[in-house]
Formats: structure tokens, C-alpha cells, sequence
């Protein structure tokens, strides 16, 4: 649905702005109604725009107001109160205009779930659906306590990736530079001194002259051909096909797959652990997780599984068929079924996943680190030699 920059009226005659989710301005309009606010002007947020909003928005912004929130709930201040502090604290425009609009809705008479389901790019359905829950045991400050944790656990896991690839990356984008320099700079100048000479050339000096020459001649077709295949990737992976089909080569990569593996599996132990503690009912649970796990190949079993256990069948015995997920969890599971605390018994899961996804981080990248600069070495020696030879053999010549 289209979002609006709307100007309203309250009551007391007060301009009222913000943004607001709505099919059209004419339910725009009947929403701003029940909140006691007479709609004065609508316009529809450019992308742009709504981009620039919603991108300020942060996962540690969220952690600061769930925080806030679970604090000040427990300790028996109102949650108008709390959120009203909230705005009086909030140094980003951007997410103090969304808190506006969660605390106007509230006064309106929506419920909080209800409120923070209208700002869909900032509170995702899994955070929707475990406050939901909350209201409904009346466990508001808990969830949201529960909530912070989840979001720590996210925020951690993205720091560990984080700095885990800057070093790598910083290496093969140098790599990458040193060659394209050599290649378009350096080694077309050396060129020039090897073809006066016409003496013959060995091998490696030909086949890096070729190089060159074709880098240099045909540089924009090489630009062309690789924008082609990041375009032609993300239109592959846009179709269900094309998605399942790079998710199931992630998996089955060597070294990164199993690191992938374990990710999605932590998010999927993580999510619906968190789902089920807050009360959510399993199907439901079911359906959420599968659109975060971040692999369709892991989703797809998690689908199977949802449908498996409405018809009656257990989530262990569906997620073995799947071939998917490890033995150890399917035991877990399977233990939580018989004992009736599935949630217990995945955050176990949960825990070994916190400890297993940073070490496997680390040893793919203790893998990789090696192998990039051992590439680097090679193509420095290489292309050293392929310069040095032939200054060799002409500094024979002229000794003789």
C-alpha cells in the first residue's frame, strides 16, 4: 500500500502532519476520522522520500525503543506516557514522525500491535505478531524484553559478518585494483620497448600482452558484460525458480555453504522460539519464520512442515523429510514435541547456533584470507616475470 504525507486537523483546530499507510486517500481519510482528525491535505511519498524515512530507522533504534518501552511498561507507566518520552527523546525526525503516528493511533483507540502494523518497512511481522501476543496474555513488558534480546542476537550476528569481511574484501579489492592498474598502465609502456626489439617473447610475456591488449581495447565491453550479469542475477532471482535455484547452490558451496546453512538455521531456531514464547500458535509461528529464514530452500521445508501439521502430522517427522535440516535439531524438536515445550527445547538450539555461527565465521574466513593473498602473490609474481624475462633475455643479448 501507498504511503501519504497527510495535514490534518484535530479537535482543538491543530495542524496535524504525518505519514500514514493507506489503500487511498479516501481511507486515509476515514482513518484520520476515527482518530478525531479531519484530513486537510494528502500526498503520496516519493520513493525517494519514503526511502530516506525509513532508512533511518536502524535495528539499534528499534533495540532503544523496545527497551524504553519494556522498562517503563514494567515499572507501570502508560504506554501513551512512555511513547509520548519517547518523542521528547528522539534526536531522528524520521523515526520520532512514526512514534507520532503509533501514539495518535493509540489515542484513536487501535492497539499497539495495530498501530506499529501500519509502519510495516520499520516493525516486521515478526515483531508485530509477538506484541500481538503479548496483549493478548497481557505480557506487554515481557515480549518486549524478550524482543530486545532477539534483536541484540540479530544486530551481533551482523557485526560478526561485518567485521569478519572487511579485511578480505579490503584484499581483493586491492587484487582487483593492482590488475587493472598493471594491465591498463603499467605493462602497455613495457609493451612498446618488447616490440621494438623484435626479439621473441616468451610465453607468460605473450599471453599478459594479450591481456592487456584486449583489457585496454575492449574495456567497455568487459564493463558492459558484467553489468549484463549483475542485471541478468537479479532478474534470475526475482522468479521463484531462479531464487530457489542460486539458494540451493549457496547451500551446497564449499566451505561458505555450511556457514550459510547455519545461519538460516539460527534464524529459523531464533524466530520461532521467540514466535512460540510470546505465545504465538505454532501454524502461525510456522508461517512467519518461513519468510525470514532468508533461503527458499529452507523455507520450502518450513512450508511443507506448516501444512504437514495441519493436517494433522508432527514438525519433527516433516522436517526430516525435508533433508534439510540436521538430526540434532529434528531430535530436539522431536523432544519438545513429547514434552510439550517446543520453545524450551529451540532455544537450546538457539544456543548452539550462537556459539557455532561466529566460530564457523571465523574459520571460513580464516580460510579465505589466506587463499586471497596467495592469489595475490601469484598474479604479482606473474605478471613480474612476464616483465622481467624479456629484459633478462635482452640484457643477454647486449652482454654477448
Amino acid at each position: 500500500m501507498p504511503s501519504y504525507n497527510y495535514k490534518a486537523k484535530d479537535n482543538k483546530g491543530k495542524t496535524i502532519k504525518g505519514i500514514m499507510t493507506a489503500a487511498s486517500e479516501e481511507q486515509l481519510a476515514a482513518s484520520l476520522d476515527q482518530m478525531g482528525l479531519y484530513l486537510l491535505l494528502a500526498k503520496k511519498t516519493r520513493v525517494a522520500e519514503s526511502h530516506i524515512l525509513w532508512e533511518r530507522v536502524t535495528r539499534k533504534d528499534l533495540i532503544t525503543f523496545s527497551i524504553h518501552l519494556s522498562t517503563t511498561l514494567s515499572a507501570g507507566v502508560p504506554i501513551l506516557q512512555s511513547l509520548e518520552d519517547l518523542i521528547n527523546e528522539s534526536e531522528k525526525p524520521g523515526f520520532k514522525k512514526i512514534i507520532e503516528d503509533i501514539t495518535r493511533n493509540i489515542q484513536a483507540g487501535s492497539s499497539f500491535s495495530d498501530a506499529l502494523s501500519k509502519h510495516p518497512k520499520v516493525f516486521s511481522e515478526l515483531y508485530i505478531s509477538i506484541v500481538k501476543a503479548g496483549e493478548a496474555t497481557g505480557n506487554v513488558d515481557k515480549v518486549l524484553d524478550d524482543l530486545v534480546a532477539f534483536l541484540e542476537w540479530q544486530e551481533s550476528i551482523a557485526m560478526d559478518v561485518k567485521q569478519a569481511t572487511i579485511y578480505p574484501a579490503f584484499i581483493l579489492t586491492a587484487v582487483i585494483s593492482l590488475v587493472v592498474l598493471l594491465m591498463t598502465f603499467v605493462f602497455p609502456r613495457f609493451t612498446v620497448i618488447f616490440e621494438r626489439t623484435n626479439a621473441p617473447l616468451p610465453l607468460p610475456t605473450r599471453i599478459v600482452m594479450g591481456m592487456s591488449n584486449f583489457i585496454s581495447s575492449y574495456w567497455f565491453i568487459i564493463v558492459l558484460v558484467f553489468i549484463a550479469i549483475i542485471i541478468s542475477h537479479r532478474l534470475i532471482v526475482k522468479t521463484t525458480k531462479g531464487r530457489y535455484f542460486f539458494d540451493k547452490l549457496k547451500l551446497n558451496l564449499p566451505v561458505f555453504g555450511n556457514l550459510m546453512r547455519k545461519i538460516a538455521l539460527s534464524r529459523f531456531s531464533h524466530h520461532f522460539s521467540a514466535l512460540l514464547k510470546a505465545g504465538v500458535e505454532i501454524y502461525h509461528s510456522l508461517m512467519v519464520t518461513e519468510k525470514v529464514v532468508g533461503n527458499t530452500v529452507i523455507a520450502g521445508v518450513i512450508s511443507s512442515a506448516r501444512d504437514h501439521i495441519s493436517a494433522g502430522g508432527t514438525l519433527s517427522e516433516s522436517l526430516k523429510k525435508g533433508n534439510e535440516f540436521p538430526s540434532m535439531v529434528i531430535r530436539m524438536i522431536s523432544i519438545g514435541e513429547t514434552s510439550g515445550s517446543i520453545d524450551k527445547t529451540l532455544d537450546k538450539v538457539s544456543q548452539y547456533y550462537d556459539r557455532e555461527v561466529p566460530m564457523t565465521i571465523k574459520k571460513v574466513f580464516a580460510i579465505f584470507e589466506p587463499i586471497v593473498i596467495a592469489s595475490l602473490a601469484v598474479i604479482v609474481l606473474g605478471m613480474a616475470l612476464s616483465m622481467f624475462l624479456p629484459l633478462y633475455q635482452m640484457l643477454g643479448m647486449v652482454g654477448k
